[in-house]
């Protein structure tokens, strides 16, 4: 491969992380607090560490009043596949606390989660674009990471405990110069959605986060499927507010995408395509996959040896997919990789 190619090739690496969804690494992993070692409050932690996981995984809203979900989490401590104990008390009024990080079996809980009727959402996301305004002693300035320390952690918490893959605006000078905090508010979004495109996300969640006095408060404006949702936080710490603006993301996207555990069971396998030689044709072929009846997930991996390597989760037999990846012949089928079964390799067919 010549610099020219490989130069590109590294340029899409970095374009693409923004282009497509990724994969969420952690989903059945959480730290929470238990307030000692002894049995009891070891196991009302692992019932809160279960809650959090499946808050993660399943459709929906309300999903603790689901037969299935209560009869796991009265039983949470069969799926925990490991956990430990923080040497450090995190809390000086109560010594005996410590912070756990507790494992539980993938495969035993979504075993489980199959006998129900609730939607299950695997791990390949797609980013949403946030963009937050920020009032406070009556100004208002866009989110700024560096000097909102309170406001960054609240939402990167939230957003990890929601296995939500998350993406900020540059807001570098040109975005500055043609998008103000009146169109991120504005009732007419048209403006707001022509900037995000350059990001090229299928969600944007706009924010308004006020203070007032001990709390803050917030408005919610969420743009996906070309449909748009709103909702308002009450009055209460900048960690709920957060929490709550992103439970409204989890609970749209999680009902998009969600298969139900009683049918079919979703099949993953890696696609390998050759001679994608621009972002165009990149492009064309992650929108051609995603196009197929039978693939419900599509997530651009990386670029080696001259492959562009997707993740694919699709439902059906794996000759059936094969298939449906060569019927418009843009792609030509090479064979399977020597190394893995898993990994099929492409050729992209100019026409």
């Amino acid at each position: 491969m010549n610099l020219g190619i490989k130069a590109l090739f590294v340029c899409l690496i970095f374009i693409c992380q923004t282009l497509y969804a990724v994969e969420v690494e952690g989903i059945y992993e959480v730290e929470v607090v238990a307030k000692s070692e002894q049995e009891t409050d070891r196991v009302a932690a692992i019932k809160q560490a279960m809650t959090i996981v499946l808050s993660r995984v399943l459709e929906g809203d309300n999903i603790l009043q689901d037969d299935t979900v209560k009869k796991i989490l009265a039983d949470a401590t069969y799926y925990v596949n490991e956990f430990q104990y923080s040497l450090v008390a995190i809390e000086q009024k109560n010594v005996h606390a410590r912070l756990m990080r507790v494992l539980f079996d993938e495969t035993r809980l979504v075993d489980s989660l199959r006998a129900g009727k609730i939607g299950l959402w695997n791990e390949i996301r797609p980013r949403t674009l946030v963009w937050i305004v920020v009032e406070a002693v009556g100004k208002q300035r866009f989110f700024d990471a560096s000097v909102m320390p309170e406001i960054d952690f609240a939402l990167t918490d939230a957003a990890q405990k929601k296995a939500l893959p998350v993406l900020y605006p540059m807001q570098d000078l040109e975005e500055q110069q043609i998008l103000s905090i009146a169109d991120v508010l504005s009732a007419y979004s048209d403006h707001l959605l022509d900037v995000s495109m350059r990001y090229d996300v299928v969600s944007t969640l706009a924010g308004k986060l006020v203070k007032e006095g001990s709390c803050w408060k917030a408005e919610w404006t969420f743009y996906f499927d070309a449909k748009i949702a709103q909702w308002r936080s009450a009055c209460m710490s900048v960690n709920k507010v957060a929490l709550n603006g992103f439970q409204g993301v989890y609970q749209r996207l999680s009902t998009y995408y969600a298969v139900s555990p009683d049918i079919e069971a979703l099949n993953s396998v890696l696609l390998k395509v050759s001679h994608i030689k621009n972002i165009s044709e990149l492009a064309g072929v992650t929108d051609y996959i995603e196009s197929l009846a039978m693939v419900k997930t599509v997530a651009w991996v990386n670029v080696e040896d001259g492959y562009n390597i997707y993740r694919i989760f699709y439902q059906g037999e794996r000759v059936a997919l094969n298939k449906a990846l060569v019927e418009d012949r843009m792609l030509r089928a090479e064979g399977l990789s020597e190394q893995s079964r898993a990994q099929d390799k492409y050729k992209l067919v100019a026409k």
